[in-house]
């Protein structure tokens, strides 16, 4: 399972779905308000080594090479497809999941994660910390966020909006095994860091705390419910809707967001300090 790319299985990865991936990033940094941590930025110094894993186009990184000039920033993605080059940023192959080399155990103040839930499944994320806890410093933190997508909701942001097709489209993205998959993570990842040894700091926030991007994060939520149904409807999946299915939910669900249905779920931070001594 561990070679396993669940994410492109689900979603594929492509020039639209890095795009999408992008402008999600970017709308939920500013939901956060930040892209580090308070916790993890008070303690860098002006040259710090950065991790970031399920990196895809290395956005994360590059979004700190302005405020760290002199940091190491490397990035990490079981597949190369997204990687977007930079002078500022190092892009490799690499997968969470499995032990990483040696040469990077303790070179890394921090390692960042965001929104992997996708390509995980329940007993994976254990692991995946340990093998992300041995890359740490002395001191270093594991920054990592993910959204409760188990809890989704489209909600009506005026008083006749409509929300009925939005509603069963996300329902069927999160069904089935797929619950399950959607329920972990965020939900488990403080105790796991705890398990591990680690001094935990937790965050919350609403996906639609700025309430001016709300329509952004709908329609690009949208995007990625019509990948998944088009792509099962590919694979005649148990279920799938048909193609003149999805094409006419597609221009449901667009009535819907013009009527002002917005999606809002709540994102977990979950932040883990390595010790700096041994227990």
């Amino acid at each position: 399972m561990a070679n396993q790319d669940i994410y492109a299985d689900r979603l594929g990865r492509h020039a639209t779905e890095a795009q999408r991936m992008d402008e999600q990033f970017r709308i939920i940094t500013g939901a956060l308000g930040w892209i580090l941590h308070p916790s993890v930025a008070r303690t860098l110094g002006a040259s710090p080594s950065i991790a970031d894993f399920a990196t895809g186009t290395g956005l994360f990184l590059r979004s700190l090479s302005e405020a760290y000039p002199d940091a190491r920033l490397d990035g990490y993605d079981i597949s190369p497809e997204m990687f977007l080059a930079s002078d500022k940023v190092t892009l490799s192959v690499a997968n969470a999941k499995e032990p990483l080399p040696t040469e990077l155990h303790g070179v890394y103040d921090v390692v960042h994660i965001r929104y992997l839930i996708a390509g995980m499944e329940p007993d994976e994320w254990e692991p995946v910390v340990r093998n992300m806890l041995q890359l740490l410093k002395p001191g270093g933190a594991i920054q990592w966020e993910e959204p409760a997508l188990s809890l989704v909701q489209h909600l009506r942001g005026e008083p006749d909006s409509m929300t009925a097709t939005m509603t069963k489209l996300s329902l069927m993205f999160r069904s089935g095994p797929l619950q399950q998959r959607f329920s972990h993570g965020w939900s488990t990842l403080p105790a796991i860091m705890e398990k591990c040894g680690m001094r935990v700091e937790r965050d919350v926030v609403s996906s639609d705390r700025v309430v001016e991007s709300r329509k952004a994060l709908t329609e690009n939520g949208l995007v990625a419910l019509l990948a998944f149904a088009r792509m099962m409807a590919a694979k005649q999946a148990p279920g799938a809707m048909s193609t003149e299915e999805i094409d006419e939910a597609e221009h449901a669900a667009k009535r819907e967001m013009e009527s002002g249905c917005y999606c809002r779920y709540d994102v977990h931070t979950a932040v883990g300090f390595k010790p700096v001594s041994p227990e």
